[in-house]
């Protein structure tokens, strides 16, 4: 990697992972361009990097991920890479195709091609944030003793999407066909840049933003909070995780990593609700009387005779970036939340 990376455009810049990856960019020498689709998403993302916004970091706001013509001042001579971390916000869904597969795949595949109308010669690389729930097939949970890597994918077919009636089911097979979508567009067409996906699993970890109140807390990583004076161990119903900041360094390092061309990568490792209750009692001892103690140091060999797997793997071997240990990510988590807790 040179010493002057450029420029690296960000989507979603405002929310949770986004501002995350904004800060792994900086960190790593870039100057950031991140969207957003408001002032009150902009002012965020000033907030949060104060002491960089305005030189190495700007944002632009664009409404709407589906439309290319709107990233017209999005690229400049300097972009060398593009990090798409936004998806598309899902409301009331009363038509599949209308409100749910056609903006997930608009809005994957528009900023390809605005990648191609508006990067120059200095974009080499599209980070695409696809999900683990693109590889799952959930017809055949809970699937013991298979494990998930890069070659599995949801096996839904968009005219069997249209006409799902399961939300989850619907949410699995958006995401595998708008990353679908993504590798037949760059099959399909001439460009100077190349693609790679990255699947993370549950995304956990804490919070770059400034945050009052519990309540405002929205993103997966609130999912810990469940431990939170349970009376029992919660049943274990997904298989992965990785930490926000795991998944910010991995889409980072995606961008200049030659060997991370037309890859796909799962991101994610063990995850239990016991072994994360484990963690907090034995990290944060005010939690002690509030966090369900259950059968202690049995949470993987229980996990493993109740469901599916995954393997993480390839992309540490690629990339050489680690994953941070669950234990780490449940006191990071749970210590900015009791913070937070205690002020309200």
């Amino acid at each position: 990697m040179s010493d002057n990376p450029g420029t690296v455009l960000i989507t979603g810049a405002n929310g949770y992972l986004g501002l995350h990856v904004i800060d792994q960019a900086l960190k790593r020498g870039y100057n950031v361009r991140g969207t957003v689709r408001s002032q009150k998403a902009a002012d965020k993302v000033r907030a949060t990097f104060p002491n960089d916004y305005g030189s190495r970091l700007t944002t632009i706001s664009i409404e709407d991920l589906a439309k290319p013509e709107l990233f017209h001042d999005a690229f400049d001579q300097t972009t060398t890479g593009v990090i798409h971390v936004a998806s598309p916000v899902h409301g009331r869904v009363e038509d599949n195709v209308r409100d749910m597969l056609n903006p997930a795949i608009k809005g994957a595949t528009g900023i390809l091609e605005a990648s191609k109308l508006y990067g120059g010669a200095a974009l080499k690389r599209v980070v695409h944030v696809s999900s683990l729930a693109a590889m799952l097939d959930n017809s055949k949970d809970p699937r013991i003793g298979y494990v998930y890597d890069e070659s599995d994918w949801n096996p839904t077919t968009f005219a069997e999407a249209a006409s799902l009636k399961d939300r989850a089911a619907l949410y699995l097979a958006s995401k595998a066909l708008s990353e679908k979508a993504v590798w037949a567009w760059m099959k399909d067409k001439q460009t100077n840049f190349d693609l790679s996906c990255l699947n993370p699993a549950l995304v956990l970890g804490p919070h770059l933003e400034e945050i009052h109140n519990l309540d405002e807390i929205t993103s997966t990583s609130k999912l810990l909070w469940q431990l939170m004076d349970a009376k029992e161990i919660p049943e274990l119903q997904w298989a992965g995780v990785v930490d926000v900041r795991d998944t910010a360094a991995m889409l980072v390092a995606a961008v200049d990593t030659p060997a991370a061309g037309g890859q796909r990568f799962l991101l994610g490792h063990h995850f239990d609700w016991q072994t994360a209750a484990d963690a907090a009692r034995e990290a944060l001892p005010e939690v002690k009387n509030r966090v369900p103690v259950g059968r202690p140091g049995t949470g993987k060999t229980k996990a493993l005779e109740n469901l599916y797997q995954v393997d993480g793997n390839k992309i540490v071997e690629v990339l050489g970036v680690e994953y941070r240990p669950l234990q780490a990510t449940v006191k990071d988590t749970l210590h900015q939340f009791l913070e937070i807790e205690s002020r309200q």
